[in-house]
C-alpha cells in the first residue's frame, strides 16, 4: 500500500458520494484539504506526516476524482460547482468554520468559496494557485463554442495498465514528478478490472467549462475575503507571470506570499519545507 492514512469513509453531498480520508486526532483543530484537477486525496500523502500531530486533516475528493462517484450521464461537470461540494462537505462534517489547505484547482475553488461565504473560513493556504483561470467578455463566444464542440467529440478508448508502476510511468511522462513520487496518487486514482488497471477519474472532467470568470468578478470575490491567506507559489510552477501574480495578491486584504523551490506539485516534492511554512502561518 503506497497511500497511507488513518481513516477512510464517504459522505453524501447533494446526492454525490464523496470520498474522504483523514489523518490526525479527530478531536484536533480541523483542516479541510482540497486537491487539484485530476488528482485526489493522495496529493497530501507526503504533507500529512508534518501536520497531523497538531491538526485533524480532512481531505475530500471532488466528484469524478479519486474514489468519489462520477456524476450521472446526464449531468455536466462545471468547475464552479466545486464550491457547492465544499459547502456541503462542511455541513455534513459539522464544521461551522475551518482552515483550508488546498492545491491548484482546490486552491482556486477555496478562494472563490471564501469570497462568497467568508464567515465559514478561518484561513486559506493556497498552493500554486490563487483563484481560477479568467477570460475577458470578448472571449465568451469562443469559450462557449469550445465547450459545445468538446462535448460532441467521441471519447477515446479506455486505457488499461498491467501494473500500478506502468500507470505511474505514463503519468510521470506528463508530470514534473517521477513515477516513484507519484505512486500514492496513482494507487488512489485507479481501479482494477478484468483488463487491468484503469483511471478512476471521469474522462468528462477534461471538458472545457462553459464560462470563465472575468477579472472584475474575481476581484470582487477576492476583495470580500476577510480571512488571512497564505499563497505558496512554486518557483518552477504554473504561475510564471509576476505582474499577474502581483495583481491577484493585491485583491486580498491579508495575504502572505511565499515562493519556494519546486514545480506545480511542490507539496509532494518538498513536503517538509511546505509544511513548515504552513505551520508558521497557522500558528499566527
Amino acid at each position: 500500500m503506497f497511500f497511507k492514512f488513518e481513516r477512510e469513509y464517504s459522505i453524501q453531498v447533494h446526492h454525490n458520494k464523496i470520498g474522504v480520508v483523514e489523518w490526525g486526532d479527530p478531536k484536533a483543530e480541523p483542516l479541510l484539504m482540497l486537491h487539484g484537477w485530476l488528482d485526489n486525496a493522495a496529493t497530501f500523502h507526503y504533507l500529512a506526516p508534518f501536520l497531523q500531530d497538531k491538526y485533524r486533516l480532512i481531505a475530500i475528493e471532488f466528484p469524478g476524482h479519486g474514489q468519489s462517484e462520477h456524476l450521472p450521464p446526464a449531468a455536466d461537470y462545471q468547475f464552479i460547482s466545486g464550491i457547492s461540494i465544499i459547502d456541503g462537505a462542511l455541513d455534513v462534517l459539522h464544521l461551522e468554520k475551518c482552515h483550508i489547505v488546498a492545491h491548484s484547482m482546490g486552491a482556486a475553488l477555496a478562494v472563490i468559496y471564501a469570497g462568497a461565504v467568508p464567515e465559514r473560513i478561518k484561513s486559506i493556504v493556497a498552493i500554486d494557485a490563487l483563484g481560477p483561470f479568467i477570460a475577458t467578455p470578448e472571449q465568451t463566444a469562443e469559450q462557449l463554442a469550445s465547450a459545445i464542440n468538446q462535448r460532441k467529440e467521441k471519447r477515446g478508448k479506455k486505457r488499461y495498465f498491467e501494473s500500478l508502476e506502468l500507470a505511474a510511468k505514463v503519468r510521470a511522462s506528463v508530470s514534473e514528478l517521477d513515477a516513484e513520487t507519484l505512486m500514492p496518487l496513482i494507487e488512489r486514482g485507479v481501479e482494477l478490472c478484468q483488463q487491468g488497471y484503469q483511471w478512476s477519474s471521469d474522462s468528462r472532467l477534461k471538458h472545457a467549462s462553459w464560462l470563465r470568470m472575468t477579472t472584475a468578478q474575481l476581484k470582487s470575490l477576492m476583495a470580500n475575503i476577510n480571512c488571512p491567506v497564505q499563497f505558496i507559489r512554486a518557483k518552477q510552477g504554473m504561475l510564471q507571470d509576476p505582474v499577474a501574480v502581483a495583481e491577484r495578491v493585491s485583491y486580498l486584504s491579508n495575504c502572505q506570499q511565499i515562493e519556494l523551490d519546486g514545480g506545480h506539485h511542490l507539496h509532494m516534492q518538498y513536503p517538509e519545507q511546505v509544511a513548515s511554512k504552513i505551520r508558521e502561518f497557522l500558528a499566527k
